[in-house]
């Protein structure tokens, strides 16, 4: 039997103007329910994400690429298959014409059932967020809590893959959504590091900095456009899509890298350990295993 999830019986989200709500669901109190509740939401936003991809503008790569560092006298060079799905996610969510992006522009023109799964993932696509994440524990098989190192709060984000590789006290950069109570991923994590990292410490300074006196929740759908394509560049600059793996559920641990659509496919993204363990020194999962024989012979 699942393990009782009963204190996330409400879960925030952001409205596009920074004001905060709270959003009342209905209880799921095992986590078989949550999970299964998960894939059908899941297999609906990817029949959605397709919609949106063919509703993209024109040059929108170039465009994206250019912002995230990726296009080079013209042409975008994409050195692994995990920075496209992060370029796609951009493109979706922070290239701005006029301050909206393309999500907000379909669905003005195409608005879906409401009621229906596809409108539940499209009211959480308008409320999108993109920050820092530190994984506070670990439900295999099921998800992670873990921390908004900007606003503070804990989600409890279901993401089968990632709970298979994750290392509590890892931090990602990542866009999560939030319909109903199950919080989700999309395009693809980047691994950050250990919240006392010098990168980790760099990109939270960098982002207090550039929110000021503002809270978070307050800064405008521009601005926090502007803040995720400072992170994203940033991790993408210390090469963290190098560092992204996918598993499929109950295959275990990843053993090569793959492409992962934002929002359908495969599991998310899980995070693998940077490379700044010695091969002979104990791997920073806590295995107790040496990391040449654990999370190191993953790549």
């Amino acid at each position: 039997m699942g393990v009782a999830v009963d204190e996330y019986t409400t879960s925030p989200q952001l409205r596009r103007d920074g004001e905060k709500r709270t959003i009342q669901v209905r209880k799921m109190t095992q986590h078989g329910e949550l999970v299964t509740r998960y894939k059908v939401l899941r297999r609906a936003g990817m029949a959605l994400n397709n919609k949106l991809v063919e509703n993209l503008p024109p040059n929108v790569f170039d465009e994206g690429g250019r912002a995230l560092g990726l296009l080079k006298k013209k042409v975008l060079v994409l050195d692994t298959e995990d920075e496209s799905s992060v370029l796609m996610d951009y493109c979706l969510f922070d290239v701005r014409h006029n301050g909206v992006n393309t999500i907000a522009r379909y669905l003005e023109a195409s608005p879906p059932v409401p009621g229906s799964d596809e409108s539940i993932i499209a009211e959480s696509l308008r409320h999108a967020r993109y920050s820092l994440f530190a994984i506070e524990a670990i439900e295999r098989g099921v998800g992670v809590h873990a921390r908004d190192l900007l606003r503070g709060d804990l989600l409890f984000v279901v993401d089968i893959g990632l709970s298979s590789t994750a290392i509590t006290g890892f931090v990602m950069a990542t866009r999560i959504i939030a319909p109903e109570v199950i919080a989700i991923t999309t395009g693809a994590s980047l691994p950050v590091g250990v919240l006392s990292s010098p990168a980790c410490v760099k990109l939270l300074n960098g982002a207090k900095a550039f929110a000021g006196n503002t809270a978070f929740d307050q800064l405008s759908p521009d601005k926090m456009s502007r803040l995720s394509t400072s992170i994203i560049r940033e991790c993408l600059r210390n090469g963290a899509a190098e560092r992204v793996a996918y598993v499929e559920p109950g295959h275990g641990l990843p053993r090569g890298r793959g492409y992962g659509e934002p929002l359908a496919g495969r599991a998310p993204a899980a995070l693998l350990p940077g490379s700044d363990a010695g091969r002979n020194d104990p791997c920073p999962c806590g295995s107790g295993k040496k990391f040449k024989r654990c999370h190191g012979a993953q790549g």
